[in-house]
């Protein structure tokens, strides 16, 4: 089975909030979830697989609304 690398992002955006999915720049097959908030640090977990990336996105996009 052939690798394609990721040809897209995701972004996600509500007020100062941005969550965002990328292909990590060290590795093709690694991904990145960047949550970043205006005044506050960016929080950035790698993740081994595209699935669980965008469970965490779904996970982490669901949590503001607590």
């Amino acid at each position: 089975m052939a690798i394609r690398p990721f040809a897209f992002g995701v972004r996600l955006r509500h007020g100062s909030r941005t969550v965002r999915v990328r292909q990590s720049r060290e590795s093709a097959r690694r991904y990145v979830l960047e949550d970043a908030r205006a005044g506050r640090g960016t929080r950035r977990r790698d993740h081994a697989s595209l699935a669980g990336a965008l469970r965490d996105l779904a996970q982490t996009w669901r949590g503001r609304l607590h």
